[in-house]
């Protein structure tokens, strides 16, 4: 069983604490023992109630002897308690994890808002071994602003009790109409409130049943009680209700008409099929929507980013809503629906949990050193690194994994994975020596068609294993062009001495079985980045509005390989988007996967075609992207197959006729395909077009496609565990 111990400042009546005690009460649900650490306050004692261990300590700040006392406390606890993880919910407790270090728990710290920063504080804040943003914008805050790896920080939205919130039963007569806030109500957050407030006067002469209930407390809390009794007073009866800190927030939100308020609060509302109005000191949304949902959830609800609220605007949604009952249903349905399937807390705890057995470090029993094209820059190799060592902690949690890696800080701090210098040969060979297998994965490692060295290299990694007696296994890879009779016969020699030769596609099985390579040996599975998880809801909409580009925009992606070699063919890629965009009204990007080969090849194509760049932290964003886009030309194989993956229409355009590793993923997922030879711009166009109009009924047949790669993928990979099992005992 997992021990987890959350830390944060207090357990008062809020949208955080209420998120942790969600948490709490998911984990407990999937048999984790859950206790919090806080200053107490009313939700705590609830949680104490409910069975969850709670640890009450005064409650952290930043004076020096609080967090010395603080930090001692924590590991005490974690020495006698055995906690596995630290979860950290506020930014005092973070910083107190950085002292706890070498206790064996794993530190994990969730980002719930921006924080004030600046050169100091950038450098004190921690963020744990790993962190959780509630929303795609907090991940691109503490990515760009305390300089974060993306792959170290996992977006997990809040999550809400669906067979808590729920909608009211029917009823047979219409109430009054109301509208309900609520909020804390500090400096920071009751601006909403006060608005109300303010706007009452006017919307009692349109609505004169109209009541307004404003529910939280704080610092505001008796200039609200000052600004409602004015009211109440000028218009002679009772129309605005402060109410205080209320435990139980679900009749109140049952019984709104609408409901104006931001984040948590506003996401109850909708589940409990309320029309929303996002309303705070962040900025104006305005009404929530089944169109602008997802948009809505890259700040959490909070309407970040957005223009400051003004009383015209909140008055004119307010007046849209009470005046059309058919409105406020429907946007109040279709956001309950959407907000069920992907803000549950069942989901939220999961995501959860997920994260802790990746970030929780285990004695493992034995290891292997994983080696590729690792760290070099280019975000395919990545993605295989990533899907490989995922699947691999699923199917085998006593694995452990070293890592040969061109960047090995930078691989290490993205991974969490040991990593050592594939450049070095005494680090190579430490890492050799202390595992018990080689693993080459993924990627078109064995060719010569680039240079020879690289092939070369490969070979001589292999051969080192053999003479310390390690087993070679080969999973996912793709086999040449290989250039040579002497080539092919060394290839040949070396493979025949492996263990294990998992392949990615037919083609590499075909040109291994006519070589003479054993075909016990060959088994045909897929290329290792398919295993990676589906790209997070709202993942497409945060990068699109990092590189200023409009929601709803219709986009062509277009992957470059930019090679010198590739130059006339990328001129008649160019030829093609330009007239396919013209035609067909869309707006090219494009994504670089190789910084240092396509870079400038991207910027310079993006000039010409009035198009963008996109620059992305992560192989799951290529995925993210291409789900929003009509349609894909590429030049770059990983490409193609994350466009398969999120069933995007795609042609891909095989550089080298000699190089079949395009043609080979084309054919086995049936996606369109043009060879140097075909290659014009009046083909081009028409196929893209045609794959664009065909896209919908197309879909399923990808994605089934993808499905089946997938399960192979994952079936050659467990074949290769138990072999190794086997051999080991």
């Amino acid at each position: 069983m997992i021990k987890v111990l959350m830390l944060t400042d207090r357990m008062g009546i809020g949208g955080v604490e209420t998120h942790i005690a969600e948490l709490a009460r998911g984990l407990r649900g999937m048999d984790v023992h859950v206790a919090v650490l806080s200053g107490g306050g009313e939700i705590a004692d609830r949680l104490e109630q409910e069975g969850i261990m709670q640890y009450r300590v005064p409650t952290p700040c930043k004076h020096p002897l609080r967090l010395l006392s603080l930090i001692r406390c924590v590991r005490r606890l974690v020495r006698q308690e055995g906690f596995d993880v630290l979860h950290a919910h506020s930014r005092v407790c973070a910083f107190a994890l950085r002292f706890c270090c070498g206790l064996g728990a794993a530190r994990i710290v969730t980002v719930h808002a921006r924080f004030s920063h600046g050169p100091l504080l950038r450098r004190a804040s921690y963020w744990g071994e790993w962190t959780v943003a509630v929303s795609e914008d907090l991940c691109t805050y503490v990515c760009d602003v305390y300089r974060l790896p993306a792959a170290r920080v996992r977006v997990i939205p809040n999550g809400i009790d669906g067979d808590r919130f729920r909608p009211p039963a029917a009823r047979t007569s219409s109430p009054p109409p109301s509208i309900l806030c609520a909020s804390r109500l500090d400096e920071d957050c009751s601006l909403a409130a006060e608005m109300l407030c303010a706007l009452a006067p006017y919307l009692h002469a349109r609505y004169p049943q109209l009541r307004i209930r404003i529910a939280g407390g704080g610092d505001r809390y008796a200039r609200i009680c000052t600004m409602a009794d004015e009211v109440n007073t000028r218009v002679g009866k009772q129309i605005i209700l402060p109410l205080g800190f209320v435990e139980d927030m679900v009749p109140l939100l049952q019984a709104c008409t609408v409901f104006v308020g931001v984040s948590r609060a506003a996401l109850e509302a909708s589940m409990c099929e309320r029309a929303v109005i996002l309303c705070g000191n962040e900025g104006y949304f305005g009404m929530l929507t089944r169109e602008n949902l997802d948009r809505a959830a890259l700040s959490n609800f909070c309407a970040r980013g957005c223009p400051p609220p003004t009383m015209t605007a909140l008055a004119d949604d307010l007046s849209a809503l009470l005046d059309s009952p058919q409105l406020r249903q429907k946007t109040a349905r279709d956001c309950a629906e959407r907000i069920r399937r992907c803000f549950g807390s069942k989901d939220m705890a999961k995501g959860t949990l997920d994260l802790y057995r990746q970030a929780i470090r285990t004695e493992k029993d034995h290891y292997i050193t994983l080696a590729g094209y690792f760290g070099c820059g280019n975000m395919g190799d990545d993605a295989i690194l990533s899907g490989v060592t995922r699947a691999l902690r699923e199917i085998s949690p006593d694995t452990g994994v070293w890592v040969l890696s061109g960047s090995p800080a930078r691989t290490e701090q993205q991974t969490g994975l040991p990593c050592f210098s594939r450049k070095n040969p005494l680090s190579i060979l430490s890492a050799l020596l202390r595992s018990d297998a080689l693993l080459l994965g993924g990627g078109s490692l064995l060719q010569n068609l680039t240079s020879d060295r690289s092939l070369a290299y490969y070979l001589a990694l292999i051969r080192l294993s053999h003479l310390l007696r390690r087993p070679v296994l080969l999973y996912g890879i793709g086999i040449g062009p290989l250039l040579g009779t002497r080539t092919e016969r060394r290839v040949a020699d070396v493979l025949n001495r492996c263990q294990y030769i998992g392949l990615r596609d037919e083609d590499s099985h075909r040109l291994l079985r006519s070589l003479g390579v054993d075909a016990e040996r060959l088994h045909v599975g897929a290329d290792p980045a398919l295993l990676l998880p589906p790209p997070p809801v709202g993942r497409a909409g945060a990068i699109l509005d990092a590189h200023g580009i409009s929601h709803g925009t219709p986009l062509l992606c277009v992957a470059l390989h930019g090679a010198n070699a590739c130059k006339e063919i990328r001129d008649v890629v160019l030829a093609s988007v330009r007239l396919l965009c013209r035609r067909q009204g869309l707006v090219p990007i494009f994504p670089i996967l190789d910084r240092e080969q396509d870079e400038s090849a991207s910027l310079a194509a993006a000039a010409q075609c009035a198009g963008q760049v996109l620059y992305l932290r992560d192989p799951n964003d290529l995925a993210a992207i291409l789900s929003v886009c009509r349609g894909l030309i590429s030049m770059r194989l990983h490409a193609l197959i994350f466009a398969a993956s999120v069933g995007t229409a795609s042609v891909g355009i095989s550089a080298d006729a000699r190089d079949g590793k395009i043609p080979s993923f084309a054919r086995a997922v049936g996606a369109d395909l043009l060879t140097p030879m075909e290659l014009s711009v009046t083909e081009l166009v028409t196929r893209t077009e045609d794959a664009i109009l065909h896209s919908v009924q197309n879909r399923p047949i990808l994605l089934d496609s993808v499905s089946q790669m997938r399960k192979k993928a994952r079936k050659d990979l467990a074949n290769i565990v138990e072999m190794i099992y086997n051999k080991k005992q």
